[in-house]
Formats: C-alpha cells, structure tokens, sequence
C-alpha cells in the first residue's frame, strides 16, 4: 500500500514539473507570436505607405504629362 501511495506521489510531482516546463515554453512561444504579429503590423503599415506614396507619384507624373 504504501509502495502505491509513493508512485502515486512521485508521479503527481513529476506531472506538476511537466506542467510547469511547458507553461514555461508557453509563455516563450506566445511572447516570439507577439513580437512577429508586431513587426508583421510594422511591415503592412510600411507597405501601405509605400504603396500610397507610389501612387501619389503617378498622380503627379500624370499630372505633369498632361
């Protein structure tokens, strides 16, 4: 009985190292997602403002032509 009750123990605690292990690698992995959805923004702001700054440029060129 009491050989039952000590796997249990052990057991029960290495679970709980488990779960602290991959809280651990959860919150790693959520912190790098948050860094590339922020630089991801970064890139598709960036590429609005070029896009709007090209077309700004073949309005005036259009403009010019004219």
């Amino acid at each position: 009985m009491r050989i039952i009750a000590i796997l249990m123990i052990l057991t029960l605690s290495s679970c709980m190292v488990s779960q602290k292990t991959f809280d651990d690698k959860c919150c790693k992995m959520e912190e790098q997602i948050n860094a590339l959805e922020s630089r991801c923004n970064g890139m598709d702001m960036k590429e609005r403002l070029l896009r709007e700054a090209i077309h700004d440029l073949q309005l005036k060129n259009d403009t010019i032509n004219k």
